[in-house]
């Protein structure tokens, strides 16, 4: 198999093979990769100074702070809205993960194997609770209908879905979505939700292929190289010349 000796599979890299193939192929076997941006930061330290605030019971005005310093620790850019926008999502988070009781763990990391797989699968789940495990959502916005009720194209995303039945089929416990904006925020149970596509299966796609294949130029020539998904950025970015590098070298040869 021609997938990297320490190669795990999770829901992220999953997701990623349903939405682009190329672009999982680029960073998974290729190992190209990028900075965070602004918006992925914001999740991260809404997510960090949230687990800090239930701990030590801050008030808004100390998580705001935590918020400026946090970021600080990860993004060098502090004239972005995002990290005005994590201050108040931070507040949400702490403020409706609260009412789950303590936290029994937070970005805890579990590996497991299964008998199906060559490749183990590793979980990161956010914030587990004796009842549940809230996996939690930093967004621009949140979009609603006039009725007010979330859209149901956008919300909740598919591959969160996937993501949550998975962890809950190896947690063997509930598990929960939580969107947050800056000024909206909802919560949404797995209860009798099924996924388009199983997560497991894909693990098992993408393994045959890899194991088919004799290099990873020979994966690049299985698929075409297509880039309007959203992983690929807007106009061209640094990702779509590396692929185009790399698909091109792969059909000279």
């Amino acid at each position: 198999m021609i997938l990297r000796e320490d190669y795990r599979h999770s829901a992220s890299r999953g997701n990623a093979f349903i939405d682009s193939p190329a672009y999982w192929i680029i960073t998974e076997l290729f190992e190209y990769s990028e900075p965070a941006n602004a918006r992925m930061v914001m999740g991260t330290v809404a997510e960090e100074v949230a687990y800090e605030a239930i701990g030590l019971d801050l008030s808004k005005e100390q998580i705001s702070d935590r918020v400026n310093k946090t970021w600080d620790k990860h993004y060098d850019d502090d004239t972005v809205d995002e990290r005005e926008w994590a201050k108040e999502i931070a507040v949400t988070f702490t403020d409706n993960l609260r009412q789950f009781g303590k936290v029994i763990s937070y970005q805890n990391e579990k590996v497991i194997k299964h008998d199906r797989l060559q490749k183990k699968i590793k979980c990161i789940t956010d914030f587990e609770f004796d009842d549940v495990i809230v996996d939690t959502k930093a967004t621009a916005y949140l979009k609603r209908l006039k009725s007010g009720k979330l859209d149901a194209n956008w919300y909740p995303k598919q591959s969160d879905i996937r993501q949550q039945l998975l962890y809950k089929r190896i947690y063997n416990k509930p598990t929960m979505l939580f969107y947050a904006s800056a000024k909206d925020h909802e919560a949404i149970d797995m209860i009798d939700r099924v996924s388009n596509v199983d997560l497991m299966q894909v693990f098992q796609t993408i393994e045959y292929i890899c194991t088919v294949a004799k290099t990873k130029e020979d994966v690049v020539r299985m698929f075409p190289l297509t880039m309007d998904n959203f992983r690929w950025g807007k106009g061209h970015t640094a990702a779509k010349e590396f692929a185009i590098d790399i698909w091109n070298k792969a059909w000279k040869n």
